[in-house]
């Protein structure tokens, strides 16, 4: 028996998710992969170590219940949104979220739009799905394009702030773009912690949105792959239906809680990435032949003006153990994403991008 003749038609052709470079030496300094620069504060450290105890022996709760509550009257009490707990999904990182909307909406064939350049995973679940795909290309200022107001489709996948060049959409932008289009309009709001932006408010006045937010980039918690949505009670009953039937674990949502509770001290450290951010962009402006984008995110966005220099930065940063990403793909060979480090690091990081700029800019 052959087994590649039982795979699915279209997984054949099929490309899965590439994860960022993770070297084994930890000598590294890891500017590429997004994740947040400090660990847990220790009250949320003390708590997921007190979790650990005879109960994980146990199924964690299939409801997240109390999570869910939390997030609702806590988390996002001072937001304008949705408050009936029927209206929240928790997942196994957002992820997972995407992964179960999917499963809700998709038939094989149905349209999918997605835009470019953003976070790679939708078009690969897209792909997936067996779903034909509609990429639409960023304005070269990475706004919206017009042709995106009449597109139809089944679900249309919004990054905001958006994966690499870092900046939100406005609200007005996303509402238009609910009221056009026909299907489900999924807002990626992973990074929205570091933005002053979100349209949480606007899932009170179209119920064909959904709001996707992670605990994994700004409570630091990339490991336990905490996520949840905020949608229309009737979208959120269907999620519920496929998903697995215990896809959070019981250490995973011991440690959001203890990141609701601790909230206020988590937002004090990451004010850091945000100063850090502000200063990084600063010194890097300051070279002649780069600039960099603004960002709403943990992470800047550094345009080369001539393409070539842009590998030279990125090799010999890696002969200096320091990772950044490059995305080699159309429109954005001379683009690298640096996500922000803590102050040692970033001070790391300036000091070899000087040796470098002295022999390139």
């Amino acid at each position: 028996m052959d087994i590649n003749d039982l795979i699915r038609s279209n997984l054949r052709n099929y490309s899965p998710y590439e994860t960022e470079e993770k070297p084994i030496d930890e000598n590294w300094l890891k500017l590429n992969t997004t994740e947040n620069a400090y660990p847990p504060i220790p009250e949320i450290l003390d708590d997921i170590k007190n979790g650990i105890d005879n109960k994980v022996r146990l199924y964690p709760d299939p409801t997240a219940f109390e999570l869910r509550k939390m997030i609702l009257s806590v988390l996002l009490r001072d937001n304008d949104t949705l408050t009936n707990r029927n209206s929240i999904f928790i997942g196994n990182g957002s992820d997972e979220i995407l992964d179960v909307i999917f499963k809700v909406f998709v038939e094989p064939g149905e349209q999918v739009i997605i835009f470019y350049p953003s976070y790679s995973l939708y078009k690969v679940l897209a792909s997936l799905y067996n779903a034909k795909i509609i990429e639409i290309k960023l304005n070269d200022d990475f706004t919206i394009p017009k042709t995106a107001f009449s597109v139809k489709g089944k679900i249309m996948i919004i990054n905001s702030p958006n994966d690499p060049n870092g900046k939100s959409y406005d609200n007005q932008t996303i509402l238009e773009l609910c009221k056009n289009f026909p299907g489900i309009v999924i807002v990626d709001e992973s990074y929205a912690d570091f933005s002053t932006y979100t349209c949480l408010s606007l899932l009170k006045k179209v119920n064909n949105l959904i709001v996707t937010r992670s605990f994994s980039k700004s409570f630091s918690l990339a490991s336990l792959r905490i996520g949840y949505a905020l949608a229309d009670p009737n979208i959120i009953k269907e999620m519920n239906r496929v998903k697995l039937p215990y896809n959070t674990n019981h250490l995973g949502q011991i440690a959001a809680l203890s990141c609701i509770k601790n909230r206020n001290k988590v937002y004090e450290q990451n004010k850091k990435i945000l100063e850090e951010r502000k200063r990084l962009t600063e010194e890097l402006n300051k070279y002649s032949g780069i600039s960099v984008l603004p960002s709403d995110s943990n992470f800047i966005f550094v345009r080369f003006e001539d393409e070539s220099k842009t590998l030279k930065f990125i090799w010999d940063l890696k002969e200096m153990k320091i990772l950044i990403r490059h995305f080699s793909k159309p429109g954005l060979y001379n683009y690298i994403r640096i996500t922000i480090g803590t102050k040692e690091d970033n001070n790391k990081f300036l000091q070899a991008f000087e040796e470098i700029g002295n022999k390139y800019l």
